[in-house]
């Protein structure tokens, strides 16, 4: 096996990624050709941003792959997390966790999605500076903790919130990438930190399984859904693997979507173009218009597909090989990982001429294939939430044009900045708020 050309020193990589991820791949990849090999901590990867490389990769056999990202994700997902399992157990769960996420389960949580929207701009002081991503952020988590979690009551919604804050930020950089932290000391420090949230999310996501369990109530939420479905063989989702696709669908559905829309908000109010086209579009349908309308608005669409494209929220997606695989005409051995870079393939010239410009209308003049366009990755991995993302995505966005007006703060847009796994905008998107459209009085 000879390894393609790359970066020698395993450090170099690593701060490259953390500094300017998008700078660090496209130059790599001008410097070494693509593919392009990276010495990581945690294994030797091959990366390519080719449509093809990553063609070969997301088609081939998924028995060839083992997750890639085991170190990091599983103190907080859990070890049944369907991020983190491979062969039979990954597509049994994927097929346990495909039904919550079907179209017309999905479409059940629009009004939802449309009402915790409202409540929380309506809470935006006139004329106020704000962060679009605490904004997002903020919505995003009611989303998961209602229409995921299922939980209703104000007062329990405000302590789940409390407890998976709390469980988020105790999870640092450093606890994710080194198991040499991972210690109480005596119950201080960090990781003593994260266990003290884990336990009570655990015992929270636990409580609502007995309840739901007792009262027999058909519910639309995810957790009911999960808790009746069963596999081929007649068999139920235990305790703990719900407990576990829970907290994996908070940490891959939470911070991800709310970026995604905070990009989204920050675009279009740097572009009247843009901006106006949104609000005619939105316009049109009226001062209080439906979930299912904005979810079918082509330019809302658009908008949210460059959001993604221009900055996908994770930069590349992992797999580490489990037998000989051959990537670009590279015979590599079991034990490298491949990976698919996002960043490189979203800024391809010859696909996406000025890559750097924010032009939802590329969207809408041609399609492109799963190999060109993944911010959900791809493949038999690809992200099960992506359709539930897409839909908050619109709904949330087109909710809040239509109901307040927004400008941008500063003519300097956001830097990309590292946010533990995911990229985000820097000083959260700032915006001002407007506050809410008048309407004409009849």
């Amino acid at each position: 096996m000879t390894l393609p050309a790359g970066p020698r020193v395993p450090a170099l990589p690593v701060l490259g990624i953390a500094r300017d991820t998008k700078r660090f791949f496209l130059e790599s990849s001008r410097r070494y050709g693509d593919p392009f090999t990276l010495p990581l901590p945690t294994g030797t990867v091959v990366a390519t941003g080719d449509p093809e490389g990553i063609r070969e990769i997301f088609t081939a056999d998924p028995a060839l792959f083992t997750p890639y990202a085991v170190l990091p994700l599983e103190p907080v997902v859990g070890r049944h997390s369907v991020l983190l399992l491979d062969g039979a157990r990954h597509r049994r769960e994927r097929k346990l966790l495909t039904p919550p996420f079907h179209g017309d389960r999905m479409r059940a949580y629009g009004e939802l999605m449309a009402n915790i929207t409202l409540r929380n701009a309506a809470a935006l002081p006139p004329g106020a500076a704000f962060k679009a991503q605490d904004l997002t952020q903020d919505v995003s988590l009611e989303v998961i903790i209602e229409a995921v979690f299922g939980v209703r009551d104000p007062a329990r919604v405000a302590l789940f919130r409390e407890v998976i804050v709390g469980y988020i930020e105790a999870y640092t950089p450093p606890l994710m990438m080194t198991t040499l932290l991972r210690r109480s000391f005596g119950g201080l420090g960090p990781w003593a930190r994260f266990q003290r949230f884990s336990g009570r999310f655990h015992a929270l996501i636990a409580e609502e399984i007995t309840a739901r369990r007792a009262s027999g109530e058909v519910r639309e939420d995810i957790l009911s859904l999960l808790l009746s479905v069963r596999d081929e063989d007649g068999r139920p989702m235990s305790d703990e693997e719900i407990d576990d696709e829970l907290r994996t669908m908070l940490i891959a559905g939470h911070e991800t979507t709310a970026i995604g829309m905070a990009w989204a908000l920050d675009a279009i109010h740097r572009d009247s173009r843009i901006r106006d086209r949104l609000l005619d579009e939105i316009g049109a349908l009226g001062p209080a218009p439906s979930p299912e309308a904005l979810a079918r608005l082509p330019y809302l669409s658009a908008v949210c597909d460059e959001a993604l494209r221009i900055h996908p929220v994770v930069g590349m997606v992992s797999r580490k090989l489990l037998a000989p695989f051959t990537l670009r005409g590279r015979e590599l051995s079991p034990g490298i990982g491949v990976m698919a870079a996002i960043v490189l393939v979203h800024n391809h010239p010859a696909i996406y001429p000025d890559a750097d410009v924010f032009r939802p209308e590329r969207f809408l003049e041609r399609k492109f294939t799963p190999f060109e366009y993944l911010p959900f990755g791809g493949g038999a991995r690809r992200c099960l939430g992506a359709a539930f993302a897409l839909y908050e995505m619109k709904i949330v966005l087109g909710t809040l044009l239509s109901a307040h007006r927004f400008q941008i703060v500063s003519s300097t847009p956001p830097r990309v900045v590292r946010r533990n796994v995911t990229l985000g905008p820097s000083e959260g998107a700032p915006l001002r708020h407007l506050g809410p459209v008048r309407r004409a009085v009849a």
